[in-house]
């Protein structure tokens, strides 16, 4: 199974002070963990490599990687609509619909250059290349301030625009483009704001802390909480299309979800992060008392942009629909 490293709770490497010299020969993070406990559950045997993203997936195709049998799946993806089902199949997934879409625009002055309400209309979207939400999804969302479709826009790959600033992936590139007058709004997952969100003097191989430390002063999300770009969420894995990956990892995961040992991986810290909120609920993890419902004040890109209203505004990063 092929993953990325970037993308810290789901796949990364772990970072000094290392406890053994083992510790950066493994990719760490719940897609690894998840895998490797089915594994032992259903009795198969899986190796988990580094690889990139464009090796699974790139621009609006299938990666080299999964399409050449170099991995038989490629772990942590969304299970999106459109193109990918083209290409490839998937797993069933093993969190809640926890990955909803989001749009996020410049800020001058604390006011976002394009607000809540608008269609897009003649806009320019920049799409994070090689990522989910891919680019034809768009269309299939409803606009969270006055719940109606998006129309008449241009959606353009972030690697296809040229920017000034450096960049670290391919979410920063897109993110450039915005700040750069270069695209009106970044079509993106609504929590990734919130994920790359760094302490104070962190530094991070995937993506640019500073650049990311300006939401809420330079950047924020003027839609939130979009799921219908979804077929469902963050899944075990994803494989080229007649594999029968998908048919028989979810044969394992159907029985392997109600075991403690599910419940063990989703609980497990990486990177600051457990899981435990993001999991589909067993047993075993509604008993845990640190398991709670998400909330518009703690989670607020779980939640419709109509919604946050008195919650939340453009200074926290997500914009109401009257800002």
């Amino acid at each position: 199974m092929g993953v990325d490293i970037v993308s810290p709770p789901y796949a990364y490497l772990k970072k000094p002070p290392y406890g053994s010299k083992t510790d950066i020969e493994e990719v760490a993070g719940v897609g690894p963990d998840m895998i490797k406990a089915m594994a032992a559950h259903c009795g198969f045997e899986v190796s988990v490599v580094e690889a990139h993203w464009s090796d699974c997936w790139g621009n609006n195709e299938i990666g080299q990687g999964l399409l050449q049998g170099w991995y038989h799946g490629c772990m942590t993806y969304t299970h999106a609509a459109g193109v990918r089902n083209r290409y490839l199949e998937f797993t069933d997934s093993w969190a809640l619909l926890n990955k909803p879409s989001g749009l996020i625009v410049k800020l001058e002055n604390g006011v976002p250059k394009i607000n809540g309400q608008s269609d897009m209309s003649g806009k320019t979207i920049v799409d994070v290349t090689g990522w989910a939400p891919t680019a034809d999804t768009l269309y299939f969302v409803n606009n969270q301030c006055t719940d109606t479709k998006y129309s008449g826009f241009t959606v353009v790959q972030g690697d296809d625009i040229d920017v000034s600033g450096t960049y670290k992936g391919p979410n920063d590139r897109a993110l450039r483009a915005v700040l750069e007058d270069k695209a009106d709004a970044m079509w993106i997952y609504a929590d990734q704001a919130a994920n790359y969100h760094c302490a104070p003097g962190d530094t991070q191989d995937g993506w640019d802390c500073d650049l990311w430390a300006g939401f809420g002063t330079t950047f924020a999300y003027v839609q939130t909480g979009m799921f219908g770009w979804m077929n469902n969420g963050t899944t075990v894995a994803m494989a080229r299309k007649g594999s029968g990956i998908a048919e028989y990892l979810d044969t394992c995961f159907a029985d392997f979800q109600k075991t403690e040992e599910f419940y063990k991986v989703c609980s497990t810290m990486h990177d600051g992060h457990s899981q435990l909120q993001s999991c589909i609920p067993n047993d075993f993890i509604k008993a845990d008392p640190a398991y709670t419902p998400k909330d518009v004040a703690s989670s607020p890109y779980m939640f419709p942009t109509k919604d946050l209203t008195g919650s939340h505004t453009c200074a926290t990063g997500y914009c109401s629909c009257s800002e």
